[in-house]
């Protein structure tokens, strides 16, 4: 897998993966097959830490989003992707103009955060 990151101080709000944690969540989202070619670290958000992913046999890339570890959120952001992912069906009548949801995983199983 390629990675390219934006390098944060060590304590920034924002925390990237590695590529081991990226390949994980793919495969939860996608299956176990799953072939991360790419990986780029988007940045300008306040919030999520974003990547642009490059899946093997996949024609168009896909968007990840990785809310920050729970310790390092102020107690009202706690859960704040759990909120936004609960309002989509609301967002129906303007669905084309928002990206559209493949995979959300609110366990915490695989690396720890939403």
């Amino acid at each position: 897998m390629e990675l390219h990151v934006i390098e944060q101080p060590a304590n920034a709000f924002q925390q990237g993966l590695t590529e081991r944690q990226i390949l994980a969540v793919a495969r939860r989202a996608f299956g176990p097959g799953t072939e991360v070619r790419s990986a780029t670290e988007l940045g300008g958000g306040m919030y999520n830490t974003t990547y642009r992913i490059d899946l093997a046999g996949c024609e168009e890339p896909v968007v990840l989003r990785v809310a920050p570890e729970p310790d390092r959120q102020f107690h009202f952001e706690r859960e704040l992707m759990r909120a936004e992912y609960a309002s989509v069906p609301w967002l129906a009548p303007i669905s084309d103009l928002m990206p559209r949801v493949l995979a959300a995983d609110f366990t915490q199983a695989v690396i720890g955060r939403d």
